[in-house]
């Protein structure tokens, strides 16, 4: 269910458990079994999520019209933006910490990142005040040492991540999340020479690449290298949209992985 829908099993028991939305039917042993009608159901509660509605006023709207329910749109990602980024001007590290695990329990990868980290994140760039360093870094360190906890998957697809160009520090751990949310094991190679892909590939036994693009690189730089990259070979980052629209890139793109078609490439 998790690979159909998208939604990882600690968000579909939540779902399940504290509010109810879904309700699958058991096997004598205790397994969930989910029906279509299920998978139909999550992603109605998917589409209201993307709304902007809060998941604790998603079941009220179950069922309704999407196109004549109106007034919903973006409020609860900007409250969950705006309590995080309260917790982090207060330098309230631990309330900060159990908002960003609770956010995670209840919400997709892709929606908890897109909606939420990504714009706090942008937020905290340009707070304009004098301990606005201090704000962010201390915010920052408090996202690392969550995700590096939750970064616990032992099985699937394994992937290496590595980033070229010049990317945010917190690029790759924010995909190693969403990788994991996608039933994928990751290995963080870190920012990378090119030319060290091919060398490393035979150690690595990797299932797929994925390459974060940062900026600086040149349609030159590209033209030369991607042809020697292990396959195969994805690309992602918002800056890849730039080098994706002056047509240097000869990989699969998407501005995030969860975008990609046809990954992960193989299933284990």
């Amino acid at each position: 269910m998790a690979r159909i829908t998208g939604v990882n099993p600690v968000t579909l028991r939540a779902w399940q458990r504290r509010y109810g939305l879904i309700k699958p039917q058991r096997t004598a042993k205790g397994h969930r079994l989910y029906s279509e009608a299920d998978i139909e159901l999550i992603r109605e509660i998917l589409y209201w999520l993307e709304q902007g509605v809060s998941i604790g006023k998603v079941r009220g709207l179950l069922g309704q019209d999407q196109q004549t329910v109106t007034g919903t749109a973006d409020s609860s990602w900007e409250q969950a933006r705006q309590d995080l980024l309260d917790s982090a001007r207060a330098l309230a590290h631990d309330k900060l910490e159990n908002q960003l695990r609770e956010l995670a329990k209840l919400y997709p990868a892709p929606l908890f990142l897109h909606r939420v980290i990504e714009p706090w994140l942008a937020d905290l760039a340009t707070l304009q005040r004098p301990d606005r360093e201090l704000i962010q870094h201390s915010a920052h360190a408090v996202l690392m040492h969550f995700i590096h906890q939750v970064l616990s998957i032992q099985s699937g697809p394994r992937i290496a991540v590595g980033s070229i160009g010049k990317a945010p520090t917190l690029s790759l751990p924010l995909l190693r999340y969403e990788l994991q949310d996608m039933g994928c094991r990751s290995i963080d190679l870190g920012p990378i020479q090119s030319e060290q892909l091919p060398l490393a590939a035979s150690r690595l036994k990797a299932d797929a690449y994925v390459l974060l693009l940062g900026s600086g690189l040149t349609a030159m730089w590209l033209a030369q290298h991607q042809s020697e990259w292990p396959e195969p070979v994805f690309l992602v980052g918002q800056l890849g949209t730039v080098y994706r629209t002056e047509g240097w890139l000869d990989k699969p793109f998407a501005t995030h992985v969860s975008e990609l078609e046809g990954f992960p490439p193989c299933d284990t």
